[in-house]
């Protein structure tokens, strides 16, 4: 937020006419000047100031702090510096994963093929980082090249693809986990014979996780924090 401060500074100017050396501030002996004949200013009093010279905003009321930068209500908030942390299971044999408390994190930004691609550590420990960009609701994965990963509009039924899989919004409305209760949330679910979704809330992101391969193996997470 950026806080504008009007500052307002009047500087006199004694100007001193003759030839004397003698302050006439300090003589002791000086003689007090008569106040006016209809008890106005004296005449060596300075000018009041003039109200047309006053600058227009100074005269307005103090409106208080200005409004706070609105709130960050996408899908998948990614953002530099924000992390979500997580409690991780392993399900049958998926290597790239291990049980317990992960952290993914958003590391750094930098423009790669056209978009701004935001890097985050896996929430799997073993799986390395990723490249993501976010355009609103839209989330691309870079895998040899941009994949759209989440779609819009985020609305119940509406399906799109990574090239790899299908998947579908679900509406999820209020969920709860370990990191708190989170409103407007909608599930990513694979269109296939097996179970595999991510649970997103909005200004919040992924708050739960389920993931297979088709044959068992995979994860799940659930958010226990975040850092934003």
């Amino acid at each position: 937020m950026k806080k504008v401060a009007l500052v307002v500074g009047l500087a006199w100017l004694g100007v001193a006419c003759g030839g004397s050396d003698i302050d006439p501030i300090a003589a002791p002996d000086a003689e007090a000047p008569a106040p006016g004949l209809d008890g106005g200013p004296k005449p060596t009093d300075p000018p009041p100031p003039d109200p047309r010279d006053a600058s227009p905003e100074a005269s307005l009321p103090d409106a208080g702090p200005r409004d706070a930068a609105p709130e960050d209500k996408r899908i998948d908030p990614i953002e530099v510096g924000r992390t979500w942390t997580y409690d991780v299971k392993v399900l049958g044999f998926y290597p790239a994963c291990s049980a317990g408390t992960h952290v993914a994190t958003a590391k750094s930004a930098a423009q790669k093929d056209g978009k701004r691609a935001i890097t985050v550590s896996s929430l799997c420990k073993n799986a390395g980082d990723y490249e993501y960009a976010v355009e609103g609701d839209r989330v691309f994965t870079y895998v040899a090249g941009w994949r759209l990963s989440l779609d819009a509009p985020v609305t119940e039924g509406h399906t799109w693809s990574d090239g790899v899989r299908s998947y579908v919004w679900r509406s999820k409305g209020t969920q709860t986990v370990p990191a708190g209760t989170f409103s407007d949330c909608w599930s990513a679910t694979v269109v296939a014979s097996y179970t595999s979704y991510t649970v997103f809330c909005r200004g919040v992101g992924p708050v739960e996780w389920h993931y297979e391969d088709g044959f068992g193996n995979g994860y799940e997470a659930v958010l226990t924090a975040k850092g934003f």
